[in-house]
């Protein structure tokens, strides 16, 4: 992964990249790109959304591109899903869809384990990259992190899956 490559980033990196203070350093030195269904759940999911001063346009303005997935790309998907649904949440459902359709150099940042092991299982579990490893590449402190953003955290949970342990 180098910086001109795309990474794909869930609604958890927005939200921790605002928390731990890196969203600025990310945004101006990675090319980041993400769906809507992400963008709406920062701004208005849980106990853990953005801080509710971020507004949407300004938010908007640090992506490469905001993707809009259709209810069609979404019955497309799950007509070619061999087996269970996966367990994802809706953005997290909505970005590998998106990663699904691409035929470039992309990488996927968000610290779901059930978005892990759909990666993995679809053969993208080399795409999997951690915000701590994002982070390194613009040059910006990584204190603070949690654990399940960190790289040592990533390459473990790569490990359970390549061992079929998840």
């Amino acid at each position: 992964m180098n910086r001109e490559d795309v990474i794909l980033v869930d609604t958890c990196v927005i939200i921790e990249a605002q928390r731990t203070g890196t969203w600025v350093a990310l945004h101006k030195g990675l090319r980041l790109e993400t769906v809507e269904t992400c963008l709406i759940e920062a701004q208005t999911g849980r106990a853990h959304r953005l801080n509710p001063m971020i507004l949407d346009a300004e938010l908007r303005q640090c992506f490469q591109a905001v993707y809009d997935i259709s209810d069609i790309e979404r019955a497309e998907h799950f007509a070619n899903v061999d087996g269970d649904l996966p367990d994802l949440d809706p953005g997290e459902l909505d970005l590998w869809i998106h990663a699904l359709q691409r035929n470039d150099v992309w990488f996927l940042c968000g610290p779901d384990r059930a978005s892990m092991n759909f990666g993995s299982k679809v053969g993208h579990r080399d795409r999997l990259v951690s915000f701590e490893q994002a982070l390194n590449l613009v040059g910006a402190k990584t204190n603070g992190l949690k654990n399940h953003y960190r790289a040592g955290w990533l390459a473990d949970v790569k490990t359970q899956l390549a061992l079929g342990q998840l």
